[in-house]
């Protein structure tokens, strides 16, 4: 091979074939993560769902907060996720069950920052996860999720979208305790009619 231009070539073709493996690795990396995430998720949800099936608020009430929660929502999940309009049939449910699925749905999304799960989720759940927080919470953090609601929603043209005052109000919520609003949300959920599911 005398020829410089089959020789440049043919080391391109190499890097090439070499960052295409890479490239390649990492995504399938990447998505077995996913799936093994997901599969994990799933038998976790499917065991609350079996530990808490049956259980009367009075049992669950010892029960670590999160996990009720999350238990609740799932059997909400099944009883929906077969209907053919999903947001017909949330509606449907008895007002303790919509609280219990959009309570989940909140601090799964809020987990990152409280306007994430405001910019993520749309109606009925934004309301209905509004109304459950700001009667089972109280304190600075009913205040912000109150005024990220507010701010936030679409239908509300009287306030406009001001990323400062979110940034400050998400940072406030960032250094709620958690766990407290787990635990006042849970026992909140435990005294409405209709749960457990």
């Amino acid at each position: 091979m005398d020829n410089p231009l089959l020789w440049i070539g043919t080391v391109v073709i190499v890097i090439l074939c070499i960052v295409m493996v890479v490239v390649a690795g990492r995504s399938f990396q990447g998505r077995e993560r996913r799936m093994k995430e997901f599969y994990k998720k799933a038998n976790r949800q499917k065991e609350l769902f079996e530990k808490y099936k049956g259980k009367t608020a009075q049992e669950l009430q010892n029960e670590p907060a999160a996990d009720v929660i999350e238990g609740l929502a799932v059997a909400v999940q099944k009883k929906i996720e077969e209907e053919p309009s999903v947001n017909e049939a949330f509606l449907k449910l008895p007002k303790a069950q919509q609280y219990a699925y959009a309570a989940y749905y909140f601090f799964h999304d809020s987990e990152e920052k409280l306007s994430a799960f405001f910019r993520k989720n749309g109606e009925p759940l934004l309301s209905v996860a509004e109304e459950c927080l700001t009667a089972a919470v109280d304190g600075r953090a009913k205040e912000l999720i109150a005024r990220e609601y507010e701010m936030l929603d679409d239908n509300n043209e009287n306030v406009s979208v001001d990323e400062a005052k979110l940034k400050e109000w998400d940072d406030a919520f960032a250094e709620t305790d958690k766990q407290e609003l787990l635990v006042k949300v849970r026992d909140f959920l435990l005294t409405q009619d209709g749960l457990p599911v």
